[in-house]
């Protein structure tokens, strides 16, 4: 039987952190379970605020690694230092959002998602549809941490400056840090094993495009990024002179389309027609979308509506004249916001050891395990349609491996798992997407887990169950019957 690791480290209090401590809570084998958190409250990513900063410019440098770097470290621990700033920690949460997969499949097997709908969805799409709001879900991740005592464990406004492997230590350098206090606090902890649980939307990602880094300096704020979208009021009228406004308003008959911004959404899936139609619904002009292609799962429905106007990808911008050229030839003039929904690249700044390469992590086996140390384990890096489940089956499985009561194989075989995953699905994306095989990855931990031990109050992992992957193809269903809905009746109005 593989070595318990008796002291365990999490990373995150988000839904992935709140499973993976449960999990390791009752296997009842550690002696020290300890989780950090950087924000105030529990959550994670579906945390909302509601006082993030305006970017004044997306971080560069486009396309490339642009992840914030560890801050310089103090030279002795414990010791206090003066506090520059508050640190402000924006998650990718925006007003009106909600989840975009079933409960069935986005719930945990002892932890069901109350089944409530906003007044938003309600109007949307009716009493039983599937989509629940961000705050009922961070709710729900919460009342997990509480219902076992596990908040408890959790060091808020702590973030992990750097996790360095000292002989079979890990060792943290951990930063607190309270809003409105003038110092923060440093000090070190040493773990067997370290579990990152920090999700993969932190840093946006934006593709290298001729002209854009020009583009963005010239106008800054013009250039942005989904997760800084907020709601779609930002995105309604123009604001600058107020003789602008007087010359139209009183002068013009087309008042209300001049006033309207210009917005281009760059992107294909989730995020990308969430903001079209969220931000055509306050703008007079038409949204332009601008996509390689759409999304394989919900294919062209959610961009046929008459207040969208369709491009293909951009080919260039000309930070002198202010034009987006697009691949089809089209062009737009006078801008006024240009909104990448264009995903995240994974953020690890404070394990320098782990390099990003081709927007994945290289040296994963199961997407978990680090093959050259598996005392370093990932949750919820994985994209494709049940997230958050499969979080349970990986957390379940590192507490069960973590406990001694379940054994990885050899490194060589956990590194020929990586190389067929890279020859079979490719390299990047597709490699940590789940779709279109969901059975196999459950059933993979499941196998690899095994049963909890007697005695134990570890939990238990249900096979993999096909209604599940019916439930998310029904909510492609809903989405694509309310886009149908808003396309025909926005073409009736629009031919009256």
């Amino acid at each position: 039987m593989a070595q318990t690791k008796r002291h365990v480290a999490v990373i995150g209090a988000g839904p992935a952190g709140a499973i993976t401590t449960d999990a390791l809570v009752k296997e009842q084998a550690f002696e020290t379970i300890r989780v950090f958190e950087r924000q105030e409250k529990i959550g994670g990513t579906w945390v909302f605020n509601d006082d993030r900063p305006t970017p004044q410019s997306i971080l560069l440098p486009i396309g490339g690694r642009s992840a914030p770097k560890a801050k310089n470290l103090p030279s002795s621990f414990p010791c206090e230092l003066p506090k520059s700033q508050d640190d402000v920690w924006e998650t990718a949460v925006h007003e009106n959002l909600h989840s975009n997969l079933p409960p069935e499949i986005m719930c945990f097997t002892q932890e069901p998602i109350p089944q409530v709908v906003s007044d938003r969805i309600l109007n949307h799409y009716g009493a039983d549809a599937p989509f629940r709001h961000r705050e009922l879900i961070r709710e729900w991740i919460e009342k997990i941490f509480h219902s076992g005592g596990s908040e408890k464990l959790i060091e808020f406004n702590t973030s992990v400056e750097l996790a360095e492997k000292v002989g079979d230590q890990w060792i943290l350098t951990l930063r607190k840090s309270i809003r409105g206090e003038r110092k923060e606090t440093w000090w070190q902890e040493t773990f067997d094993a370290l579990i990152v649980a920090t999700g993969h939307y932190n840093l946006p990602w934006v593709p290298e495009i001729p002209g854009l880094a020009d583009y963005n300096a010239k106008y800054p704020g013009r250039i942005r990024h989904t997760k800084h979208y907020t709601n779609p009021s930002d995105y309604k009228d123009k604001v600058g002179d107020w003789h602008v406004y007087f010359y139209l308003n009183f002068l013009e008959s087309d008042t209300d389309e001049r006033l309207a911004q210009r917005v281009v959404v760059v992107g294909g899936s989730v995020s990308a027609f969430d903001a079209l139609h969220d931000v055509r619904t306050t703008s007079k002009r038409p949204v332009i979308s601008s996509m390689r292609k759409p999304s394989a799962i919900f294919g062209a429905p959610p961009f046929k509506h008459p207040h969208i106007e369709n491009h293909s990808e951009i080919a260039s911008f000309d930070a002198k004249t202010g034009r987006i050229t697009f691949t089809d030839g089209g062009f737009v003039d006078d801008v006024d916001a240009v909104l990448f929904a264009t995903g995240y690249e994974f953020d690890f700044p404070f394990l320098p050891d782990i390099n990003i390469v081709n927007r994945r992590i290289p040296g994963l086996y199961q997407h978990v395990f680090l093959s050259r140390d598996p005392s370093l384990a990932f949750v919820g890096m994985v994209t494709g349609g049940f997230g958050l489940r499969i979080f349970e089956w990986q957390g379940v499985t590192v507490a069960r491996v973590f406990a001694g009561r379940a054994k990885l194989p050899a490194e060589e075989e956990m590194e020929r798992w990586e190389n067929e995953r890279i020859s079979a699905v490719g390299d990047g994306i597709p490699f940590w997407a789940l779709n279109p095989d969901f059975e196999t990855p459950f059933e993979s931990y499941r196998a690899l887990a095994g049963e909890p031990a007697p005695g134990t109050t570890g939990r238990i992992l249900p096979k993999y169950d096909p209604q599940w992957a019916e439930a998310f193809w029904g909510l492609v269903s809903y989405r694509t019957k309310w886009w149908e809905k808003e396309e025909n009746e926005a073409k009736a109005v629009k031919s009256s």
